[in-house]
This record gives C-alpha cells, structure tokens and sequence, in this order.
C-alpha cells in the first residue's frame, strides 16, 4: 500500500463492495490490503486476516442447492415486477447472476432489457450469446436471434448491428455455422460492411476446406440438474447480487 490515504481508500472499497453483495469482490480487495500491509503496517495483518476469514466463511457456507435458490416468486419478481423503471446496473447484475447461476431464459429476458434500452453492447453481448447458446441447439441459434431481435431490438436502432455483434461472438466461440447463419440473416437486410464482409468470407473458407467445420460447444462440465458447475464460493458470490437486487427491488415496489 503506498500511503495511508491509499489504504483507507482501498478498505472503504471493500466495504462497500461487501455491503452491496459482492462477496468476491470484497475478498480480493482485502487480499490486497493484507498484502501490502504485512510488509509496511504488521499491526493490521491481524484483524484483516480475521475480516478475511469471517468473509471466507460467508462465502463457503451459504448451501447453495441451484434447484433452490431462487424461488419462482422471485424470478417473478424479476421478470414481471420491474417494469421500466429498473436501472441498466441492476438489469446488468440480475442477468450476469441468473446466467452464472443457470436461469439462461430468465437471463436472456434480463439482456433483453438491456438491447430495449439501448445500452453499449459491449455491456450486454457476451452474456447474451452464452445464454442463447446454452438454451439452443446449434441449428436452431439462428432463429432464436432473429427472435430476439423481434422482441427487444428498438425500432430506431440499426436494422443489422446486433445480429453482427452476436455473430462475431459465436464465430469467437468456434461455433461457426451459426455464425455464419446470423451474418447471412444481417446481409440479406442490409449489404455487412466491408471489414465484416471479410471476415465472414474467412469463415466461409474454413467450413469449405473441413477445418475446424465441427462447430464446439461451451465445454464447462454440467451438472445432473444442467445447471453449469462452477465453485461454490462463486455461486455464493453471484447469488448473494442477485438476492440484493431481488430485495431492492422489492422493497421499492411493496
């Protein structure tokens, strides 16, 4: 820690971090603190490290059964009670929360919002294409785009953006032949721009020479119940967002 003014800065952010849920976050944040302070200030080592291990166990000990955690009520909630006048950060941390912890639809839902607002893509795009990715086979992702676009696209926006965005991200992910679907969706309402219209061709001769023409799915292990298994301190973590936002926004509308 370089000075004191930088140490209380950096604690006052773990603090907040930890106040509003972000579990992992705070955790990281007070590693860093501890760090820096074994070596320049030896007398806080201690009650950090207790800090650090109250929030250890509030991470590991939450039961986290994914059949469980979030009851139809408070999807409800989500999905139906929020209404317009969700702000785009809790929309951002409900569908990041409800993607980690498995509710792909109800996250695709969330996403949606974001595309109806108008918000930067790059807030939305990653998440969204994992989500539709995880809930649709491979020779169905097209038109579960084109679905999408329907439902949430404004009417004001570009006609071919997101289709290109949602591609770009697929062919990232190896999964070319849906890629190329999306692109050709987009084409066929609006000539791709030159850069675009490049790199679909590059796509085009991969499938035709058989390289890498199999297209790969997300490979992180599931579960018996499909739910995507990831450590439990991290589901804790997500979990613990989502019920704040949840609660939040209850108490708003109650």
């Amino acid at each position: 820690m370089k000075n004191k003014f930088t140490f209380l800065f950096t604690r006052r952010e773990a603090e907040l971090y930890q106040s509003h849920g972000l579990l992992e976050e705070a955790y990281q944040l007070y590693r860093q603190i501890l760090d820096d302070s074994i070596s320049q200030s030896p007398e806080l080592a201690e009650p950090l490290q207790k800090k650090i291990g109250q929030l250890e166990k509030e991470m590991t000990e939450v039961d986290i059964d994914i059949s469980e955690v979030v009851s139809e009520r408070e999807l409800n909630i989500l999905r139906e009670s929020w209404g317009d006048a969700q702000s785009p950060s809790d929309i951002g941390i409900s569908a990041s929360s409800l993607r980690s912890l498995g509710f792909y639809e109800a996250a695709i839902e969330e996403y949606g919002k974001l595309v109806r607002l108008g918000q930067p893509k790059a807030d939305y795009i990653d998440g969204l294409t994992d989500c539709i990715v995880a809930v649709h086979a491979p020779e169905k992702i097209g038109e579960a785009v084109e679905t999408i676009v329907a439902l949430y696209q404004p009417s004001e926006a570009h006609p071919i953006a997101l289709r290109i965005a949602i591609a770009a991200v697929l062919a990232s992910r190896g999964l070319y032949h849906p890629a190329l679907t999306v692109f050709q969706s987009a084409s066929a309402i609006r000539p791709l721009p030159d850069r675009v219209e490049i790199f679909v061709k590059k796509i085009q001769k991969r499938l035709e020479s058989n390289t890498d023409s199999i297209d790969r799915g997300l490979t992180t292990p599931t579960s018996e119940k499909g739910t995507v298994q990831k450590p439990k301190r991290y589901l804790a973590n997500c979990l613990a967002r989502l019920k704040r936002v949840i609660s939040n926004r209850f108490l708003r509308t109650s």
